[in-house]
């Protein structure tokens, strides 16, 4: 009699594995596959062969986005939003919408949220009266970001660059695919594989791209995501401390609003993202804390939309 495979236990490991070459990837989308081996602590072949199923089945996406200042998004907004009936159809609405960037259905009594960026405060209203339109939608929840702490599409530092034509060539080739070879990429622009390499190393180092990862889709077997709205007592810096310093939150920023604080928390089980939102709720200037699971991501284009921009 044959004994079957302990398949289950392998699928938990490829699970385990892709979820921790998703995360390294999403800080360095350009890693080589020995650095990604090395992060992870797994073979070239068995990286790279969990990569390829990455992209081509699961739909993983790297791509490059030009950091909002740059871009002339000054203006980025996060905004909850209460509707009468199916969310979903309104949801599809927004996401056409040139100006949001990210569009998800979760959890509570508010089962949209939605970041868009705008290239002023006029621009924002404007854009906020046209979703105030929609039939279905009876409440905006808005918080403006003042200052965004951590996130894979924003740069932690920016210097002034004067983008050529060639520059803007390579970062929309980017765009396409973040892990282009540079030989590819000198072809796209007409240049030698090193000034191809020399150029795209001057955009990263002065914070005018970012080139990360993106997961097709809500949660799965390699993603859980919680949001969290944080209102906050007294002095802040202990919050900003802990945000910056958790590897499981992939995006925080400080808010005018609604909330002090917004965060995305992700991992590939809700145990872990409890155990943080836990420790959140025993900082003492925590004074209440929101949260909302992440059930289908409608819309996550951060480099698209700019790259419309561009090419315009």
């Amino acid at each position: 009699m044959t004994t079957p495979a302990p398949r289950p236990t392998l699928e938990r490991d490829h699970a385990a594995l892709d979820a921790a070459i998703t995360r390294a990837l999403q800080g360095d989308g350009r890693a080589s596959i020995s650095e990604l081996a090395a992060v992870v602590g797994a073979s070239r072949d068995l990286v790279s062969q969990r990569l390829r199923v990455l992209l081509e089945r699961d739909g993983l996406r790297i791509v490059a986005a030009l950091d909002p200042g740059v871009a002339g998004h000054h203006v980025l907004v996060h905004t909850m939003i209460a509707v009468d009936g199916r969310a979903a159809p309104v949801a599809q609405q927004i996401a056409e919408r040139p100006d949001s960037v990210f569009v998800s259905m979760t959890s509570g009594a508010l089962p949209l949220v939605v970041e868009s960026r705008h290239a002023s405060i006029e621009a924002l209203h404007a854009s906020l009266d046209d979703v105030r339109r929609i039939p279905s939608v009876r409440r905006l929840r808005v918080s403006t970001y003042a200052e965004v702490l951590k996130g894979f599409f924003v740069s932690n530092r920016r210097e002034t660059v004067s983008l050529d034509a060639l520059d803007r060539e390579l970062i929309a080739s980017l765009q396409r695919d973040g892990r282009a070879s540079y030989r590819a990429l000198g072809d796209a622009v007409h240049l030698a594989p090193s000034s191809a390499r020399a150029r795209v190393h001057r955009l990263i180092d002065a914070g005018v791209i970012r080139i990360s990862a993106l997961q097709s889709g809500g949660p799965s077997r390699t993603r859980f995501a919680i949001g969290i709205g944080i209102t906050a007592v007294g002095e802040a810096g202990a919050i900003a401390d802990y945000l910056l310093a958790s590897p499981a939150i992939d995006f925080a920023a400080r808010a005018h609003g609604v909330f002090d604080f917004i965060a995305t928390v992700s991992g590939a089980a809700s145990a872990p993202l409890l155990a943080v939102i836990e420790e959140l709720r025993a900082i003492e200037q925590v004074s209440a804390l929101e949260s909302w699971t992440h059930y289908d991501v409608i819309k996550e284009d951060y480099a698209r939309t700019v790259g419309r921009m561009l090419a315009g």
